[in-house]
């Protein structure tokens, strides 16, 4: 149902946005998106464009604060170790640090 070749008084020759024929500019219909469209070619618009999300809280009802990490430190024949409150109190050796090598047997 494209252009019509006839005089119609106040009304003009128009193409369509969407599929580019021409008709009588009575017959298109401006389309959601502000395009002038024919009958053919006029759609409504999507309604998944108008939902709104709901809103979601994913925090907890109450909260405690983070522990502090606690070290338990130790000592045994390779970790003896020099640093004041490093190690365990009585296990330390004074100008020693990191792993102790085993001796050799003389």
């Amino acid at each position: 149902m494209s252009y019509t070749p006839r005089y119609d008084k106040g009304d003009w020759i128009a193409d369509c946005d969407v599929c580019g024929r021409k008709y009588k500019a009575s017959q298109l219909i401006k389309r959601w998106d502000g395009l002038m469209c024919c009958e053919d070619d006029w759609e409504i618009r999507q309604p998944q464009d108008f939902v709104r999300g709901v809103a979601d809280t994913q925090i907890a009802p109450w909260l405690r604060p983070e522990p502090q990490n606690q070290f338990i430190y130790f000592c045994d024949i390779y970790n003896n170790n020099g640093y004041a409150g490093v190690c365990v109190s009585g296990c330390a050796i004074t100008g020693r640090v990191g792993p102790i090598a085993p001796q050799p047997a003389d």
